[in-house]
């Protein structure tokens, strides 16, 4: 008897790190039904992103820069329509997704569960209350661009492994304090790996970045920095033997490439948002004040940069991470 097929809409316009962690949502649902056809609504940047994954079948792109714009959001609803979904899943509480949501006209919409593990559980469990047979998935999933990965290894083909690659993020960022770590510790920390362990440091972040990025600068240390398109620095990443980042979309894209990943972490709990999977590490203050969530430290005094959170993660405390896990000896480090 042929299984009746569904047709399933995921929508999730940004930002990059919450979309890879709903990349649970379609596999989990391909692994137990791979005869449903999935398709992905989200911002036009990301699409590249989510174009090779293999339990994907359609990504729709909507353009952020017209949001507002509502004949083009009712020329999105009207394509949704037409596309006649049997369930929708509105993973925000955006009045715009619910707009969209409502425009597809599914004959059931699904909204973001919230539970006590991490952010991709939540997604999972949102997929398992419309579809109430599935199993999470042990890891994310990403698909490579073909073109991406054939530049990125032109890129390192001269540099030695084990490649390291670290995402500093900026020098400061005043809507996201608790997040950055201080970048004479991302010199020091790239230091000690290339003394202790050999190969390559790969320093990846955007253009505004990289200015704070060029403090890094040595022998081994090669800067991208605002060099690559998304798919290729998601390419990039896959190359990695270990990843090290703060909370940053970045670091979840390796993990869902199955790479060793640290994450730093100071004001954003592990409980919700350490790299997903076996291969998901992080690093953060043993005590003190953390894990608070506030876009704005109480604690930072005026002229401070560093949040006394992200400020009690050493260099040191990273490397133990590195030697505890044996990150850069194992076999795929040579």
């Amino acid at each position: 008897m042929e299984k009746k097929k569904k047709k399933i809409l995921v929508i999730r316009l940004g930002a990059i790190g919450d979309v890879v962690h709903t990349t649970i949502i379609p596999k989990s649902i391909k692994l137990k039904h791979p005869e449903y056809e999935i398709h992905y609504l989200t911002e036009k940047h990301i699409v590249p992103l989510l174009k090779n994954n293999p339990y994907i079948d359609n990504v729709i792109e909507l353009d952020p820069s017209r949001k507002r714009d509502n004949r083009y959001l009712l020329e999105i609803g009207i394509r949704l329509f037409k596309e006649h979904y049997d369930l929708v899943f509105n993973l925000t509480n955006a009045i715009r997704n619910h707009l969209l949501s409502i425009m597809a006209f599914p004959k059931r919409i699904v909204q973001r569960v919230h539970t006590k593990g991490s952010w991709v559980e939540d997604f999972f469990y949102t997929a398992k209350k419309g579809i109430n047979d599935i199993t999470i998935a042990d890891e994310l999933t990403l698909g490579i661009n073909e073109k991406a990965e054939e530049k990125v290894s032109q890129l390192l083909k001269n540099y030695p492994r084990p490649y390291t690659m670290i995402v500093p993020g900026g020098g400061t960022n005043q809507n996201r304090q608790g997040r950055i770590w201080n970048i004479d510790k991302w010199k020091e920390l790239s230091d000690s790996i290339l003394s202790i362990y050999g190969g390559t440091i790969v320093v990846c972040g955007s253009k505004s970045e990289r200015i704070v990025h060029e403090k890094l600068k040595g022998n081994n240390i090669f800067i991208t920095s605002g060099e690559l398109a998304l798919v290729e620095t998601s390419a990039l990443l896959s190359k990695a033997n270990l990843v090290i980042s703060g909370d940053t979309g970045p670091v979840h894209i390796a993990s869902a490439h199955s790479v060793n990943t640290i994450s730093i972490l100071g004001s954003t709990s592990p409980d919700k948002i350490k790299p997903y999977g076996p291969k998901g590490y992080y690093v953060s203050a043993k005590d003190g004040c953390r894990f608070c969530w506030k876009k704005k430290c109480k604690y930072l005094k005026e002229g401070q940069i560093y949040t006394p959170c992200m400020e009690k993660v050493t260099p040191q405390m990273v490397l133990d991470k590195i030697r505890d896990y044996n990150l850069l000896l194992g076999d795929d480090a040579n």
